[in-house]
């Protein structure tokens, strides 16, 4: 058997957020012919930053989760802003606000969907080297971050102890080692 794409039938929004839409899809399976509803969440793509100083240290932030309820640690990341025009532009912006750090090169690693299943969206992963400390930080108001520097070579412990969980974050990290 030939796995085929479903046959779209039509959306409704369901409700719309600041930052995400929920919509419901009817799709047509093309195996067995049924209309099936599914949800997805429409939302701008998103950026992360693999930001590593001059002395071989990666640059973190912890933050609390809701959704976790939990202080998660992960690199800077976040949506790219209709005025960012790129995700690069972005990727330095999100890097700057929640870290106080800039980054003397930026080049890209990778992009993924974050969960095929339900999000439209795309996240884009980056590489900023030669970072260093600029300023303080510029937190939206629904932020609460505390920066953490750690020499690079103490990540892999940080991932296999799960001290180190959110599933982006540690694709950010793969991309970044792949390249390597």
């Amino acid at each position: 058997m030939t796995l085929r794409d479903w046959q779209r039938l039509g959306d409704e929004v369901l409700a719309r957020y600041k930052v995400f839409t929920v919509r419901r899809s009817r799709r047509r399976s093309p195996r067995t012919g049924a209309d099936i509803g599914f949800f997805l969440i429409d939302t701008p793509d998103w950026v992360n930053v693999v930001a590593i100083t001059e002395r071989d240290e990666l640059v973190l932030v912890r933050q609390f989760r809701h959704g976790s309820e939990r202080i998660s640690l992960e690199v800077p990341g976040g949506l790219i802003d209709p005025q960012d025009g790129d995700p690069a532009a972005a990727a330095l912006r999100e890097l700057r606000e929640e870290t106080g750090y800039t980054a003397r090169d930026l080049e890209p690693l990778g992009v993924m969907q974050p969960n095929p299943a339900l999000f439209t969206n795309r996240c884009h992963v980056y590489l900023a080297t030669g970072c260093t400390l600029a300023g303080g930080l510029e937190q939206d108001p629904g932020e609460d971050l505390e920066v953490v520097v750690l020499p690079l070579t103490e990540v892999p412990a940080l991932v296999r102890s799960g001290a180190i969980d959110h599933a982006l974050v540690l694709a950010a990290l793969a991309f970044h080692w792949a390249r390597r």
